[in-house]
């Protein structure tokens, strides 16, 4: 039986094995396939087309320039924004979406960490049949 001190949890989660840490990076699936209207959620994956809902980049009214954000000390940045996922690190738990970059004090651009529950997957990479045969039996497995 799992504990009931929220510290023993943490450390077990941190602990995890790397292919436990993968499955548990998971984000909301909200896509138009009628194949897939009854998969909740799906395991983030590169290729993967994402919406950022939360975050420095998610406020969908604001309309900033690319220069902005609560992480810079100044209100939202560019909000909304939908990308394909450009890299999934299992280790710390985050993703990296296309066009999140921020400049650094000596002049390089740096990808901005995303945890994958502040974003949404608005469509799925095309290049794995067997990942979208496997989530569309999970949809119809769950009406019988």
């Amino acid at each position: 039986m799992a504990s009931n001190k929220p510290g023993k949890n943490r450390l077990e989660q941190s602990k995890a094995p790397l292919h436990i840490k993968r499955k548990r990076m998971r984000a909301r699936l909200i896509t138009d396939d009628p194949d897939l209207q009854d998969v909740r959620t799906v395991t983030v994956r590169v290729g993967d087309e994402v919406e950022v809902l939360r975050g420095d980049f998610g406020n969908p009214n604001s309309v900033k320039t690319d220069s902005r954000g609560k992480r810079l000390g100044q209100s939202r940045g560019r909000a909304g924004l939908k990308a394909k996922v450009a890299s999934v690190n299992t280790t710390s738990g985050m993703i990296f979406v296309d066009g999140l970059t921020m400049t650094t004090a000596d002049g390089k651009e740096e990808a901005i960490p995303i945890h994958p529950s502040n974003v949404i997957v608005t469509a799925l990479y095309e290049g794995d049949p067997l990942r979208i045969k496997q989530l569309a039996d999970r949809a119809g497995g769950a009406q019988e």
